[in-house]
């Protein structure tokens, strides 16, 4: 994909990228994506986050095959609404794993949400803006002890996210939203 360097237009242009070439991304291109993410906001300016970069194919092998699992149950009833060619997640030259710290009682809530899922979205419109492409996951969540053992995520840190990170398979157009009038209301609730 192309770089995108006017913000509006990188809004309209993020996608959720699944299939990517085998072309290597470097690590200068990713400390990018990753100064982007330490930067976005965080509850009480806490920044509790970290992120595990994975490149290592035995990593990456282990890490997409729990996620597979994970996504088999998931979808056991229904079939997943994406579309689209979708690789394994180590099929993804760069897999990110984004973490945050759990509070002192040990149960992650809305605040640690709303401080790492903003540092996530930085990290996927910086790598859009450099025609790189991410897709945020969560489903390895439903296995969580599995992938926090593969990687040796200690007990006070939660998983938030896999952002696998390539250059897309094909040049992907602007996302497609209803118009914005179907999601804002005016002073108050008026459905």
């Amino acid at each position: 994909m192309k770089p995108v360097s006017d913000v509006h237009e990188l809004f309209r242009r993020q996608r959720a990228i699944r299939s990517f070439t085998d072309e290597d991304v470097p690590d200068a291109l990713v400390d990018q994506v990753l100064t982007a993410a330490i930067h976005g906001p965080s509850g009480s300016n806490t920044q509790p986050w970290h992120f595990i970069v994975i490149r290592d194919q035995a990593v990456k092998r282990a890490v997409s095959e729990v996620y597979e699992e994970a996504r088999a149950d998931a979808y056991r009833d229904r079939p997943p609404s994406a579309s689209g060619p979708r690789q394994p997640l180590s099929a993804a030259p760069v897999l990110i794993v984004a973490c945050v710290d759990t509070p002192a009682s040990g149960q992650a809530g809305f605040q640690t949400g709303a401080s790492i899922y903003p540092s996530v979205q930085n990290l996927m419109l910086a790598a859009r803006a450099l025609g790189l492409g991410t897709v945020l996951t969560t489903l390895h969540r439903r296995r969580k002890a599995r992938i926090h053992e593969i990687l040796g995520i200690p007990d006070n840190v939660e998983s938030a996210a896999i952002i696998p990170v390539g250059w897309p398979d094909r040049e992907y157009g602007p996302n497609r939203r209803p118009p914005l009038e179907r999601f804002v209301m005016r002073d108050r609730w008026s459905r």
